[in-house]
């Protein structure tokens, strides 16, 4: 009797020990300084894993809304969207790591977006003004985060790349049917969209792969048969290989100077030139004389068949037209969120965000806008990330980007993590 109860007794402490060394490894940090291992840290630490898999889930419902056509299945995805809306907020509220610029940004955001909303009441549609906000709210809590990439997170991202690729053999979407969509991938309204979508997933994974994700933005660029991302990931490299200067640098641009000069002189560039008098053309016309104009005659007038640049510059004539007539009120806070189709012309999105954001959510907005996306690209370390959170700067130009909701959220959680102080630098083959 005497040794059971010796054994026991060795048993307990044994389990004790143990308990206690399992915390004491669950309580040291990366320096080996041991902090409070709190519920709160906890649930820190699983912030990019629910994020992930909360984007999953979303995208299996978009899957199956243009699969069936159901709005259910939207209603759905929307919820879940706000869920993980509030699922970042949250993480802003509780994280120990905050940037006070960063969130002096989001708090700015949020006020100016709110009076946008109230000089605009009835006017204005709140999803849309919640897009914006959230972006500011994802970069925050991914920045506050900051915790060591989990492998659940790149298994997310593989599905999430293999989702709309499943869905382009086995499916044909039932919500994008009409004329006024003629370029659809997969469950994507165009494939620039679709493009960013891939571009946002690469951003996510360069951690891992480093300079291998530009080789795999150009098969993108390649399978959605688009030059655009193209062009932008080779301007992104280009742009920050200049930066520092070096010698080698002053020699590229001597030569790309040199065979400027060559393609003009044998007429490599004449397309190019026709293309720009054409666009300064349609330029001068009234917006609404080229509504009216068929698309003979636009080809007639222009000398191509390219009508989308010729449509965009129109319409981005006539949103400036509208923002710039508008009183004090209207210039500061806009004309109000997803307006734009109603008072153009054209009966279309701004196509290009930097003008969406000035003209829908006003001046202050815009601001605000472009000094929190521009602070990021320069916080950026990793070259690859860099280049490809570029390429996104550079398609705000041309697209309707904040509408994505899965691509705005991956690039700036993604680049809050990899923007802030406690990011370590990582072997990407470790990972």
């Amino acid at each position: 009797m005497g040794r059971s109860r010796w054994e026991r007794r060795r048993g307990t402490e044994s389990s004790e020990a143990r308990s206690t060394l399992a915390v004491n490894d669950l309580a040291l940090g990366r320096e080996g300084a041991p902090h409070l291992a709190s519920g709160s840290t906890t649930m820190q630490g699983r912030f990019f894993v629910v994020t992930c898999f909360g984007l999953v889930f979303l995208n299996c419902l978009t899957f199956l809304y243009h699969f069936t056509g159901s709005t259910v299945f939207n209603v759905l995805s929307n919820s879940t969207s706000l869920l993980l809306i509030l699922w970042s907020a949250r993480h802003v509220l509780i994280t120990n790591e905050r940037s006070y610029f960063y969130t002096l940004l989001l708090v700015l955001a949020c006020i100016f977006t709110g009076a946008s909303y109230l000089v605009n009441f009835g006017a204005f549609e709140l999803s849309d003004g919640l897009k914006l906000v959230s972006i500011y709210s994802f970069y925050v809590a991914g920045r506050g985060m900051a915790e060591p990439m989990h492998p659940a997170e790149k298994r997310c991202v593989y599905v999430l790349a293999a989702l709309p690729l499943l869905f382009k053999v086995i499916g044909q979407t039932q919500v994008y049917t009409g004329i006024e969509y003629p370029d659809v991938f997969s469950y994507f309204p165009n494939t620039n969209t679709a493009a960013l979508y891939f571009s946002a997933l690469f951003f996510a994974l360069s951690p891992w792969f480093g300079n291998r994700v530009l080789i795999a933005q150009f098969i993108n660029a390649a399978v959605m048969n688009r030059v655009g991302p193209a062009l932008a990931t080779i301007v992104s490299i280009g742009l920050w290989s200049f930066f520092p200067l070096r010698p080698q640098v002053f020699l590229v641009i001597v030569l790309l100077a040199c065979a400027s000069v060559a393609a003009y002189a044998v007429g490599a560039l004449d397309r190019l030139i026709i293309g720009l008098n054409a666009i300064a053309l349609i330029w001068n016309l009234d917006p609404g004389t080229v509504a009216r104009m068929t698309t003979k005659q636009l080809i007639d007038l222009t000398g191509s068949t390219d009508m989308s640049a010729f449509f965009r510059i129109t319409h981005w004539t006539n949103i400036w037209q509208i923002y710039s007539s508008l009183g004090l009120g209207g210039i500061l806070f806009g004309y109000g969120a997803s307006q734009t189709g109603v008072l153009t012309v054209l009966p279309l999105p701004p196509h290009n965000d930097y003008l969406r954001v000035l003209a829908e959510y006003g001046l202050l907005n815009f601001l605000v806008f472009v000094v929190f996306v521009f602070s990021i690209v320069l916080s950026l370390k990793d070259r690859a990330a860099k280049t490809m959170y570029t390429v996104l700067l550079i398609y705000f130009l041309s697209e309707n980007l904040i509408d994505n909701f899965t691509s705005m959220t991956l690039f700036f959680c993604y680049a809050g993590r990899f923007t802030s102080p406690k990011w370590p630098v990582r072997d990407p083959s470790s990972a």
